[in-house]
C-alpha cells in the first residue's frame, strides 16, 4: 500500500497537536500566591443532621492585606460521615472565592476533617484542598490552598496556583 505525501503529512500535523497539547508546563513556570484572610465565623444556614447536613457560608474577606466590599468567599460543606475513626466528621467543601470581580474566581473542592460540633476546621488546624479551577485573571487556575483556623483571628486561605489555558 502506497502512503501519499498528503496522508503523511496529515498523520504528523495531527500527531504534532497531539503532543503540544499534551505537554506539560515548562519548568520556568512559577506558581502565583495569594494569601486571603476573613474573620472568624459562622454559617449564614445550616440544613440537616448526620450525613447530608449542609452549611452554607458568605464571608468578606481581605486579599494580599486589602480588604474591599467586592471580595467574598461563598462555599457550602456537605457532611459525608459523621463518624470518622479519628473522632471527626469528613465534609466536602464546594468554596468560590471571589476577587474584587465576579468574573475572577477560584473554585476549591476537596473532604477535610472538622470537629463533630463545629462549624469549622478546629481552632489552629489546617487543611489543604485541591484548586478546581478559576475564571478571568485566574482562568485555568490548578494547585492547591491552605487553609488554617486562627481561632478569634479569623482565618488565612493561602494560595499557590498556576495559571493558563
Amino acid at each position: 500500500m502506497k502512503i501519499t505525501r498528503f496522508v503523511l503529512a496529515a498523520v504528523l500535523s495531527l500527531s504534532l497537536v497531539t503532543v503540544v497539547a499534551v505537554a506539560p508546563a515548562s519548568a520556568a513556570e512559577k506558581p502565583i500566591t495569594v494569601r486571603v484572610y476573613h474573620q472568624a465565623v459562622t454559617p449564614i444556614a445550616v440544613s440537616g443532621t448526620g450525613i447530608g447536613a449542609v452549611r452554607t457560608y458568605f464571608i468578606p474577606m481581605a486579599v494580599d492585606g486589602k480588604s474591599a466590599d467586592d471580595q467574598y468567599l461563598t462555599g457550602t460543606l456537605t457532611t459525608l460521615d459523621p463518624a470518622m475513626p479519628n473522632g471527626q466528621e469528613l465534609r466536602s467543601s464546594n468554596l468560590t472565592f471571589v476577587f474584587g470581580a465576579e468574573k475572577d474566581q477560584i473554585v476549591v473542592g476537596g473532604v477535610s476533617f472538622f470537629p463533630p460540633t463545629g462549624a469549622t476546621i478546629a481552632i489552629g488546624q489546617s487543611t489543604t484542598r485541591p484548586v478546581v479551577g478559576g475564571s478571568g485573571k485566574y482562568s485555568g487556575a490548578r494547585g492547591q490552598v491552605v487553609s488554617t483556623n486562627l481561632g478569634a483571628n479569623g482565618f488565612t486561605h493561602t494560595f499557590k496556583v498556576w495559571l493558563g489555558k
